[in-house]
């Protein structure tokens, strides 16, 4: 399993670049989001994407949207198994920026990755949940 983004604390929206570029070969991939401290109201949310991009960066395109983490959820790990060498979800869709449902886009993407959360505040400033992202595949 390689980390694709150190464990980190967040309590706004925000975007990493991951420690690693898709490589051409990988066929199919786990994707693991680790939640080890969440918001403490259940209004409190964190949705977390993987996104692609075509273009060297200027766009970017969700390929995963883990399922959203609750405040009063506690913590928390989500499982997302993606096929690279299948035939696309969607072969002609508008770029989604954080707009894709739960779930994965299967089929080929980009190779520059980033990880991308939004975090919602329901009433008092306090939302903060401390996450990570792995990558297990069969090569590892």
């Amino acid at each position: 399993m390689s980390t694709l983004v150190a464990s980190r604390t967040e309590t706004a929206n925000g975007t990493a670049s991951v420690g690693m570029n898709a490589p051409a070969e990988l066929d199919v991939a786990t994707f693991l989001l680790s939640v080890t401290a969440a918001a403490t109201e259940a209004g409190d949310k964190l949705n977390v994407y993987m996104q692609s991009s075509p273009d060297g960066g200027t766009t970017y395109d969700d390929f995963l949207h883990f399922t959203e983490v609750a405040g009063n959820g506690g913590a928390v790990k989500h499982l997302a198994l993606v096929n690279f060498r299948v035939t696309p979800t969607s072969s002609l869709h508008t770029p989604n920026d954080a707009a894709l449902s739960v779930g994965v886009n299967q089929g080929p993407v980009s190779n520059l990755w980033r990880a991308k959360w939004v975090v919602t505040d329901v009433s008092t400033d306090n939302a903060s949940f401390t996450f990570s992202i792995s990558i297990s595949s069969a090569d590892d």
